[in-house]
């Protein structure tokens, strides 16, 4: 299922050159849910977020082989895939670049050291944890440029969990 189809309104669109598969998974251990602090300065500017984990899907992957390997060398979670959530469409005029990001709810199993790439070893302050309400209000907070992009982009995954959490509970 499609959750949002998303436009970058804060950078000029040159045209897009490149369409990228992705895959993100939000971890759950008990009713706390994980995400990654980033805090840098590059060409997007001051950037200073949470984001949901996860990555590239690599030629002969399929999305959930993608989603395990990207949690072990992003945040060192091995997981259990619980359910997909949807995807989302959005697009980064600065990369000129279109993405399809697949979430999925995970629930950790263990733990282990990441394999950090040089850059993320630079842009990643470390990985927090909160409960969904928790997540909905940081998200919420007003920022701008691609802070604001990304935050929008994991609040509409936040909200489609708390509504699926609150149709089943109706349903029980």
């Amino acid at each position: 299922m499609i959750l949002s189809e998303m436009y970058d309104t804060y950078y000029e669109n040159t045209g897009f050159t490149t369409i990228r598969s992705s895959v993100r998974g939000l971890v759950r251990k008990d009713n706390l849910y994980a995400m990654i602090h980033i805090k840098c300065n590059d060409g997007f500017g001051e950037r200073d977020h949470y984001e949901i984990s996860g990555g590239g899907i690599e030629k002969g992957e399929d999305e959930k082989t993608a989603l395990k390997r990207e949690l072990l060398e992003e945040v060192g979670f091995g997981v259990k895939i619980e359910k997909k959530i949807g995807t989302i469409i959005d697009r980064w005029n600065l990369l000129e670049r279109i993405n399809v990001h697949h979430f999925y709810v995970c629930e950790l199993i263990f733990e282990e050291e990441p394999q950090l790439t040089d850059y993320e070893k630079e842009v990643i302050v470390g990985v927090e944890w909160h409960t969904l309400d928790e997540w909905a209000e940081i998200l919420s907070k007003e920022t701008t440029g691609i802070n604001a992009m990304i935050h929008q982009r994991e609040l509409i995954v936040i909200n489609e969990i708390k509504k699926k959490r609150k149709l089943i509970r109706f349903f029980i």
